[in-house]
């Protein structure tokens, strides 16, 4: 039997901070109102949005880079440390950290190696898709982005940098403000919750219904509270014995949209029980686990058009999905979700 790994709590904004980048510039990922994301960008000097929405289609959020902040983790940590290294540094940073791993020396020098590029060829691109975990899923924009940061990648760095001052200014300083409470709450909560609980239990909780079975191999676990992420989780390895995930921070009924008042999560769970397929897989679900591939000769439908109402169903938090690192992930109902939304909806019409 596989030891439990220790688990290391950490607490930031930078999270957030990368988070919400990643939300407001793909909201339906999300469930947000494309339209307040939109006008969130707006905020921006039209170069300096460009910028960002570039990075967006290739930059991960860069668990790896801020875990290796100073303590407190924050904005300012963030701007102070990429301030202090030269423009062409700062890219290589952001993608991988202090990672040693074998594949990420590799990424990091091919990556490396295309300073002065002039022309993306097939073998390039070929090539940048594969220092992504799913090559098959990178599409030619995200490699088009990638390829042209990474080969000016000094004036990508000093641009950045730009555009994270400015967004930090017009939108998240304010923002960082009321989120920090919720993810001090999460975190004294996640850290009662995980006296006398197994971690996968814990994760399963935390997460609202991810089970992760790869972290049974590692001896160490960073756990890191994040507003913007809820419902989903983040992950990524550190090194061989360390991994790290970000875990929902947002408390129920309050949205990413100040003022909303129909709640995100019960706007999103409605959505996803009005489309007739996700009822059917729901009610497949109900009899046992299921890969989206099983699923999908179920349903008759490409296994690409399953998973995607699955991600809906995983949004509304009403399918529970197993991560294994050599498995097809598979779900299952995850009742207690959808007697929250039930509940919920009486909760909001009643008034309460």
């Amino acid at each position: 039997m596989n030891k439990q790994p220790n688990i290391l709590w950490e607490n930031g904004s930078a999270y957030d901070l990368f988070v919400s980048l990643r939300v407001i510039h793909n909201p339906d990922e999300f469930g947000l109102r494309p339209s307040w994301a939109a006008g969130v960008r707006s905020r921006l000097p039209t170069q300096l949005r460009d910028v960002l929405e570039a990075s967006q289609k290739f930059l991960k959020v860069p668990l790896a880079f801020i875990h290796n902040l100073s303590e407190s983790k924050d904005v300012t940590a963030v701007l102070a440390t990429l301030e202090a290294l030269p423009p062409e540094d700062r890219l290589p940073a952001i993608c991988f950290g202090v990672k040693k791993d074998p594949k990420t020396q590799h990424d990091s020098e091919f990556l490396s190696s295309l300073i002065g590029k002039q022309r993306l060829t097939a073998s390039i691109a070929e090539q940048i898709r594969q220092t992504y975990t799913n090559p098959q899923q990178v599409t030619k924009e995200k490699v088009r982005a990638a390829f042209d940061a990474w080969s000016n990648r000094a004036s990508f760095g000093d641009k950045f940098v730009q555009a994270l001052k400015s967004y930090t200014k017009n939108f998240f300083r304010e923002e960082e403000t009321r989120i920090i409470p919720a993810q001090s709450k999460a975190l004294k909560e996640a850290q009662m919750l995980a006296e006398g609980t197994d971690v996968l239990t814990l994760l399963e909780k935390l997460s609202a219904g991810v089970r992760m079975d790869w972290i049974m191999g590692i001896s160490n676990l960073v756990l890191a509270p994040s507003f913007w992420g809820a419902p989903f989780v983040f992950f990524d390895k550190l090194d061989e014995e360390t991994g790290i995930i970000l875990f929902g921070s947002r408390p129920k009924g309050m949205t990413l949209v100040p003022g909303d008042l129909v709640p995100e999560d019960l706007l999103n769970a409605l959505k996803a029980l009005a489309d007739p397929t996700r009822l059917r897989i729901l009610r497949y679900l109900l009899e046992g686990p299921r890969s989206p591939s099983e699923l999908a000769k179920i349903l008759r439908l490409r296994p690409p058009t399953v998973v995607h109402h699955l991600y809906n169903l995983r949004l509304a938090g009403l399918v529970l999905v197993t991560v294994s690192p050599r498995a097809e992930r598979r779900y299952a109902l995850r009742m207690d979700g959808v007697n929250t939304t039930m509940n919920q909806l009486n909760t909001f019409l009643s008034g309460d």
